[in-house]
């Protein structure tokens, strides 16, 4: 015997958290942070790979598109977590009022 399913509620996301904004943050500073970091480093060596240390992730990265891949890559991070951070902000504002 078959019984009929619930009907699907509407596709909601979780609602915004502190504890999620404030991750948020830490992965745009991160993200922003090491993006300056990996520039600082590449300019001092002047592409020398030999003298920068770069994780496995990174070391892909970097053969595939060079420096300024490595460093668009942790541009983006940062920007995902800044976007997520204001969102999450605006979504806890409007729910107090």
């Amino acid at each position: 015997m078959r019984t009929t399913p619930e009907q699907p509620t509407p596709s909601e996301t979780e609602p915004a958290s502190w504890t999620a904004v404030i991750w948020m943050i830490a992965v745009a500073l991160i993200g922003f942070g090491f993006a300056i970091f990996r520039f600082l480093q590449f300019s001092q060596a002047a592409g020398d790979l030999k003298t920068v240390r770069l994780t496995r992730i990174e070391l892909y990265i970097y053969r595939a598109t060079g420096h300024w891949g490595v460093i668009a890559v942790f541009i983006i991070m940062g920007i995902f977590g800044l976007y997520n951070a204001i969102t999450g902000i605006r979504d806890l504002r409007s729910r107090k009022q």
